[in-house]
């Protein structure tokens, strides 16, 4: 019987800070969700401080309420997955989009320092969100068993999380930031200054629907009261939504010849609006390429988990085995 090895999982994001404690088989014994205010202190590096000692104090809770689950001969580590821009091999966030003011921030190593400052002695894996979600997709999702397959997420942002025979598809840290593709090549080159507009993020994405439903004229502010309108004007935005997120499934498959794509994020909520049109329209691009190319577009297993199962992978795809007591 395989030994219970364990580790503990952070998801960091713009608004919100998830963790749980897993064995190795991906089973949560404890998970914690508490948001994350990157506006509070009206200071960026106070800010940090706040998060870093948060961080901490969340993984000092698990280690006085489950002693033997990180105890040195079954704990195999920490794992932090965090929206980018960052290097993941360095351990550094670069100028992070939804932390304000955030510069280049050695998190990696802030984080380990603090927890190991606490009396918690342990070590630390950093790894992008995306990248974390599709680690939990293989782990114990839909790709179990996969050598080479993506995640797409789809919710404030498009990323994607590339594993490319088994291992994250990453050079010097970094990489896999597909969703900033450019899709609109007119739209472009009539505003070369606006290059988010004309991404797959620029147009599949909540900020990128409401951007475009706003100058059509919508006075709302989320993507749910944009849904609720039932205005058929609207459409188009879906329907282009669909077709870029399309597109990227096409592009992923000609680059690496995935055995399946997943999508995933907060936008699976509305995946009636997108989702069939998504899949009809990759077929029928890729068949024009090769079709032993195409491969199935599912909704990810993981969901709203990924990114703490994913992070609570990293010591086990990156770390040592656990230390043996005499």
């Amino acid at each position: 019987m395989k030994k219970k090895t364990y580790t503990i999982g952070f998801d960091l994001g713009g608004t919100k800070l998830a963790a749980a404690l897993l064995d190795n088989s991906g089973n949560m014994l404890d998970f914690v969700k508490v948001p994350v205010d990157m506006k509070r202190e009206g200071s960026a590096q106070k800010t940090q401080q706040r998060v870093i000692h948060l961080i901490s104090d969340i993984a000092q809770d698990f280690k006085k309420r489950f002693p033997k689950e990180t105890s040195p001969s079954v704990f195999k580590g920490i794992g932090l997955a965090s929206a980018g821009p960052l290097n993941a091999e360095e351990g550094k966030l670069l100028h992070p989009v939804n932390y304000p003011g955030w510069k280049v921030v050695p998190i990696r190593d802030l984080v380990e320092k603090e927890i190991n400052k606490s009396g918690f002695k342990t070590k630390v894996y950093f790894q992008h969100d995306a990248t974390a979600a599709a680690l939990a997709e293989g782990w114990v999702g839909g790709a179990q068993g996969m050598k080479s397959f993506a995640v797409v997420t789809t919710g404030t942002g498009v990323g994607t999380g590339i594993i490319f025979n088994g291992m994250p598809c990453q050079s010097g840290g970094m990489g896999s930031e597909c969703g900033h593709f450019v899709i609109d090549v007119p739209g472009l080159k009539a505003n070369p200054d606006k290059v988010h507009h004309y991404t797959v993020e620029g147009l599949s994405s909540g900020t990128g629907l409401l951007r475009r439903a706003k100058e059509m004229g919508f006075s709302g502010n989320s993507v749910e009261q944009l849904v609720e309108t039932k205005d058929p004007k609207y459409d188009i935005l879906f329907a282009d939504m669909a077709f870029a997120l399309a597109s990227l499934c096409h592009n992923l498959s000609i680059a690496f010849n995935l055995e399946k794509i997943f999508i995933s994020g907060g936008l699976i909520k509305i995946k009636d609006l997108f989702f069939k049109d998504l899949k009809a329209n990759y077929s029928r691009t890729i068949r024009q390429i090769n079709t032993d190319l195409e491969c199935k577009i599912e909704i990810a297993k993981t969901k709203n988990n990924a990114g703490v199962l994913g992070a609570g992978y990293l010591p086990h795809l990156y770390g040592k085995p656990a230390r043996k007591t005499k």
